[in-house]
């Protein structure tokens, strides 16, 4: 590929990037942030989780998310980085389940559509928390490409 179509491929690919990242990474936060609000105004008035749980699900979801794609976007078989590709699952199951409960505890109605909301903007959210290591990439489409071991390239 010339260098001119590159540089474009890569200009169009982080605008894309960026813009879904715009939308979707503070609409889950704020999402997590009301949920986590209305699930502690649940608990008894003496609680501390009342105060922390708007505060502790949002973070916790963006660092274990950004923590997780992070180590898997720049890891390789030779060169492990945080997690390594093969142990940020759990991370990401905590997540997946500590933003389902707060969407679906922190509802008004807790039914079959707090539970597609949920589902819906967790997706979201952690799609565009996934991309956010390769948007941040100078070198976007080199980070999206798969990573050949030296051994397989002769050159």
């Amino acid at each position: 590929m010339e260098k001119g179509k590159t540089g474009l491929a890569d200009w169009v690919m982080r605008v894309l990037l960026w813009l879904y990242t715009l939308v979707g990474i503070p609409l889950y936060l704020w999402f997590l942030h009301h949920a986590g609000d209305r699930w502690g105004r649940q608990l008894p008035a003496g609680d501390d989780l009342r105060f922390w749980l708007p505060v502790v699900v949002p973070l916790a979801a963006f660092s274990f998310t950004t923590m997780s794609s992070t180590s898997w976007w720049w890891s390789t078989e030779g060169r492990p980085f945080l997690l390594g590709r093969k142990h940020w699952r759990f991370m990401m199951v905590f997540v997946v389940a500590l933003s389902l409960m707060a969407g679906f505890f922190g509802s008004a109605h807790q039914d079959a559509v707090a539970v597609l909301l949920t589902v819906m903007v967790t997706i979201i959210g952690i799609t565009g928390l996934w991309l956010l290591p390769p948007a941040l990439s100078p070198r976007l489409l080199d980070t999206l490409r798969p990573k050949k071991s030296p051994a397989a390239n002769p050159s």
